[in-house]
């Protein structure tokens, strides 16, 4: 199993006036289904105050691959998500953590920090799904 990515969270919808105060570092609490839409969402609870959770409503296939990682369960073949794992690390990089730093018109974007040995970091655009997944 992979070791714990580190997410933060720089947006005010953690719930609590004091997460517009600066980064909040959160975990992967689960993912679970909206019993009223049925949708996939991701649970995201602070670290240091478990009782703080920011719920992001995902989609099916990222809900899998994010499921599967915490569970310890390879799928039978890689994923997209695995696939790009993969391509980051073979190219000697390292994926150091995601800021989920902007919700705008009810969507959150999240930032893929990157790092290779002796080079500059590298930040990437991605959807919160997909920097979790990955």
């Amino acid at each position: 199993m992979r070791r714990p990515l580190l997410v933060l969270v720089c947006v005010a919808g953690l719930r609590s006036a004091a997460a517009a105060a600066g980064p909040v570092e959160v975990k992967v609490d689960g993912v679970v289904l909206d019993p009223d839409s049925g949708s996939p969402v991701v649970r995201l609870v602070e670290k240091a105050k478990a009782h703080r959770e920011l719920p992001i409503w995902i989609g099916p296939f990222e809900a899998q691959a994010i499921a599967l990682e915490m569970q310890g369960v390879p799928p039978p073949r890689p994923l997209t998500h695995d696939l790009m794992k993969q391509l980051v690390e073979r190219l000697g990089g390292k994926l150091t953590r995601v800021v989920i730093g902007e919700l705008r018109d009810n969507t959150y974007f999240a930032t893929l920090h990157l790092k290779r040995p002796g080079e500059k970091d590298l930040t990437v655009d991605a959807r919160p799904s997909d920097a979790i997944a990955l």
